[in-house]
Order: C-alpha cells, then structure tokens, then sequence
C-alpha cells in the first residue's frame, strides 16, 4: 500500500532539510513569509501521539485561530483542533491520539483565515518508526551545528578585525547558543519532538544575528581595539565572578541532590544563565555578562534560601501545595470539558454557514476565544478563561441565529408562490425550533 520505510524517510527528510537550510539564509526568504505547517515526526507508531507545528505569515491578519484538521488513511477525519498563534506567528497542536485511524499516510491541513497549509505523516510499525526517528535526529543535528558555524565563522572574523558587536546582536547569539545546546541535548535522549522544537528556535536566532552581519546593518558594529584593551581589567573582575558563582550553583546543586529536593527547573535555568554569561565574556560583551552573573547570584540565592527552610515549613507548603493542585486540576479539567463541547458546536455550525460569511466570521471569532481559554487554562487562569468561554458561548448563539435566519430566508424564497397561510404556519413552525434549539444549547 506504501512504499517501504527508508525511501518514506528520504522523501521526507529531504523536505524537511530544504526548509531548515532555507532558515539560514541571512535575507529574507519565501519560508518565513508562507503558511506553513508539519509534525514533530515523519513516522509514527500506532500508539504514538502526533503534535503538529507551524508558521503563520508575518502579515497575515490578527484574530482568528489556526484550524487543524488531521485526516486518517481512509480519507475520514481523525481529529479536529483550534490553537492561537503564538507572538512568534508559531502554533503547536495539543498532543492527538492517532490509535483508532490504521495504518498509513494521514494528511493535515491547517487553516488560518482564508490561508490552508498541508502536510504529511505515516503511521507505521515500532521498527520502521525508530529508524525514521534515527536519521531525523542526524539531520536535526547536522543542521544546527552547520547553522552555528556559520554564524561563528562570521563573528571570528570580526572579532579578528577588532569589531565590537552591540548588546542585543549578543543576546541574540547567546539564545541562540543556548536552544543549539537544548537541541543537541534532546538528540542524545533520542527524543525528535523536543529537537524539533529547539532547534527551530535556534535557526530563528542564528538568523537574526546573520541579518546583522549583513552590509545594511554593519554600521552598527564599532571598531575600537583600544576600547577592549581597556576593558581587560574589568573582563578579569566578571571572569572571577562568573568562576565564583559557578562554584556555587554545583555545591547547591549537590546538596540538593542529596536532600531529594526538586529544584531542576530553578537549575535549569541558572545552568543556562552561567552558559549565556560565559559566551559574553568570551566575546566580551561584559556588560551583558555582568547583568546575566546578577540575574544567576538572585536565582542561587533564592535556591539557598529554600533548602535551609525548616522542615516544618517544607511539609506545610507541601501539603497546602497538594490540596490547590487537586482543586486546581478539577476547574481546569471542567474548563476543559466546556471548550471541548463548544469546540465541537462550532465545527458542527461551521459545516452549516455555507456562503453566509458573518455566520462564519462569527463562528471563527468563537474558536478564536475558544483557543484563547484553553491558553488561559494551561496558565491556570481560570477567570480569564472563564470570561473567553463566556464569550465563546454567545459568538456561538450570535452564528446559529444567523444561520438559522439564513435558512428560513431561503426557504420563505422557495415557498414565495404558496399562499400567506402557507408561509405563516411555515414561520411558525420554524420559530418553535429554534426556540427550541436554543435551550437546548443553553
């Protein structure tokens, strides 16, 4: 029914490596400018789920949500969702369950506004599965690391003309150092999606610091060999700096460890901090460096802090920290449920609109709350959601009464030549519906 697994794999994976290469380019290029949408993977297992990726155009018009749409081998739908772009005009799906579909080639299609994006995946058996898995994660890493060369071989040339670069190009940089070392991390756990994901971000940035390079920006960039002379002293003073703290992010690090204490997203994130203050110095943008050492001595010293809390204190937040978890999973599960159902009216009302386009703009101006309200609720703001849902909840009533008044204006046109009895006790009839239809939506 399919070709076999390796020539699957070529095929995409070729797709897959134009498009990132495409992201190195230092001008502007048709990739960033078009709908685009994929999948975390190429090949799955039938017990795997899918997570579908993205890009809106940079231009494309604020207000809707992106609709995807998952069909399986048999040409049926397989699943339907609603996300928001996000401020980087990104999307990602929630994770979809593909075990009820069979094998195959499934399609998806994105929509967003009047703009449609497809793509492909294959659902195929654990072993055809891992060595697709096996070279995407070879090409993932072959692309970030050409990616960071680039930019490192254009900035080795002018650090060696004595060219100072601006703060936020070494930010830039140093982000996309950062999400390089996440990737690389993610292919040594073997583990595509979360590769997938960072080194979109890192080709992101590398891109952004190529731009910089380019002639219309270089005049940003001074040349002041005398200036990095004089700062020598001051790169001593941070470099020790750096040294001190780094000491003692490992020796709390340790007695964490020790104690069974979770602090690995604080650490985390102070490992990336000392990272990032590291390639500064090295490229001696010392003021950015020395903002990054301050930010890492507040993060280490509010770790210090919690591990010599009394142990009275830690059992008591634990145990308030258990009881709002459970309260808070219950609201969130209950929101949940809510916009699932008004998710699936509005495709159900989407399927009806026909051309009545406000009927449609209003039903796409409630998945667009409805996407907003799930946002809200994985940041458990549930006022916020409650309030999108609120008002997802009349969008929805708003685009059934004007596709219900739609259809009753086509059926009084085709009755037109019956008589006034007729078409009264016809309006009748259909007002008792409707009634009828809003309570039950109610």
């Amino acid at each position: 029914m399919y070709t076999t697994a390796g020539s699957l794999v070529d095929r995409k994976t070729i797709i897959a490596s134009l498009l990132l290469f495409t992201l190195l380019l230092p001008i502007a290029s048709a990739y960033a400018e078009n709908f685009t949408v994929t999948t975390n993977k190429d090949i799955y297992a039938i017990d795997e789920k899918v997570i579908v990726v993205g890009v809106i155009p940079s231009d494309a018009p604020e207000g809707y949500a992106i609709l995807i749409r998952v069909t399986g081998p048999d040409g049926k739908d397989c699943t339907i969702q609603n996300v928001l772009p996000a401020q980087d005009s990104s999307f990602v799906s929630r994770p979809i369950k593909i075990d009820g579909c069979g094998l195959g080639e499934y399609a998806v299609s994105a929509f967003y506004a009047d703009l449609k994006s497809t793509s492909t995946f294959t659902v195929s058996n654990s072993s055809e599965t891992d060595a697709g898995s096996k070279l995407e994660l070879r090409l993932i890493k072959n692309v970030v690391l050409q990616a960071q060369e680039a930019v490192n071989a254009r900035m080795q040339e002018l650090i060696d003309a004595n060219y100072v670069m601006p703060e936020d190009v070494a930010d830039k940089y140093s982000k996309g150092v950062s999400e390089t070392s996440l990737t690389l991390q993610a292919i040594e756990f073997g583990d595509p999606a979360e590769a997938k994901r960072h080194v979109i971000f890192a080709i992101r940035d590398f891109r952004e610091v190529l731009d910089a390079f380019s002639s219309g920006r270089f005049a940003l960039f001074e040349q002041t060999a005398q200036q990095a002379g004089a700062n020598d002293s001051s790169a001593d003073n941070i470099a020790e700096t750096y040294n001190r703290l780094q000491e003692f992010y490992d020796r709390l690090e340790g007695l964490a460890d020790k104690n069974h204490v979770d602090k690995e997203r604080e650490f985390a994130t102070a490992e990336s901090l000392l990272a990032s203050s590291r390639q500064m110095i090295d490229n001696s943008n010392l003021e950015g460096a020395e903002q990054r050492l301050a930010q890492v001595s507040r993060l280490l010293e509010e770790i210090r802090a919690d591990l010599f809390e009394g142990e009275d204190d830690q059992n008591e937040k634990l145990s308030n920290l258990t009881a709002n978890s459970t309260e808070s999973n219950e609201e969130a599960r209950r929101l949940a449920n809510v916009a699932d159902k008004f998710e699936q009216r509005a495709m159900n009302l989407l399927n009806e609109t026909g051309s009545d386009s406000e009927a449609e703009a209003k039903v796409h101006e409630a998945l667009s709350l409805i996407a907003t309200a799930r946002s809200s609720i994985d940041q458990q703001n549930y006022d916020s959601a409650r309030e999108s849902l609120s008002a997802a909840y009349k969008a929805l009533n708003e685009a059934r009464s004007l596709v219900e008044d739609s259809q009753h204006g086509d059926n009084s046109n085709g009755n037109s030549g019956s008589g006034n009895n007729d078409h009264d006790n016809s309006g009748k009839g259909n007002g008792g519906n409707n009634t009828g239809s809003d309570k039950g939506d109610q």
